[in-house]
């Protein structure tokens, strides 16, 4: 036996159902509102293009062919305005489609700064000083001569030199695309002797 009597899930129901409505009724007035205003800029426009044509009426002295050129000239105006606007719409549209979206920005981001942190770990297990190795690359710019890393390939060694330490020799990997990069586990280090 269940007693038909308001329950929670009914008065939630309800509730609901209510917010629906009122919603609906909402977008209704809103429709309504944005229709009778582009009903009134409609109105203001032609009262706008009347004028213009009355302005450019031809006087009794004149014939119909100056007036057909006037109205001539305004539609070709109007076309080149049509056409300016569409292309600053396509223009706007390649930019949102040329850009990244937003967790590829983010994925752009993260990258960067894990490439930094990694640039940072190398230089420090390394025993270098960052701040003097961009100063270094900062003043080598100003002289005018791009310095380029010289590659020791022909010896079979590629030598890192450091401020602080000594320079260190490794084996160059016999992939000549790929670079190999110190590492900061000792057990890696061993593995590749």
């Amino acid at each position: 036996m269940s007693a038909n009597f308001p329950n929670r899930t009914f008065h939630k129901r309800q509730e609901a159902t209510r917010s629906l409505l009122q919603a609906w009724e909402r977008q209704q007035q809103e429709d309504l509102q944005q229709a009778e205003l582009r009903r009134a800029r409609e109105q203001r426009i032609q009262q706008q293009v009347a004028r213009c044509l009355a302005a450019y009426m031809p006087r009794r002295s004149q014939g119909s062919w100056a007036m057909q050129r006037k109205l001539e000239e305004l539609r070709r105006q109007e076309r080149q305005r049509l056409a300016e606007y569409q292309a600053e719409l396509q223009g706007i549209q390649h930019r949102v489609q040329a850009r990244p979206f937003l967790f590829q920005q983010a994925m752009q981001a993260n990258a960067r700064l894990s490439v930094t942190r990694r640039f940072a770990q190398v230089l420090s297990a390394l025993g270098v000083d960052e701040e003097k190795l961009l100063a270094e690359a900062g003043k080598g710019d100003t002289e005018g001569t791009v310095r380029k890393h010289r590659s020791h390939r022909s010896m079979g060694v590629k030598k890192e030199p450091s401020s602080q330490s000594p320079p260190r020799t490794e084996p160059i990997s016999s992939q000549p695309d790929r670079r190999s990069s110190p590492s900061l586990d000792p057990e890696k280090n061993q593995d590749k002797n």
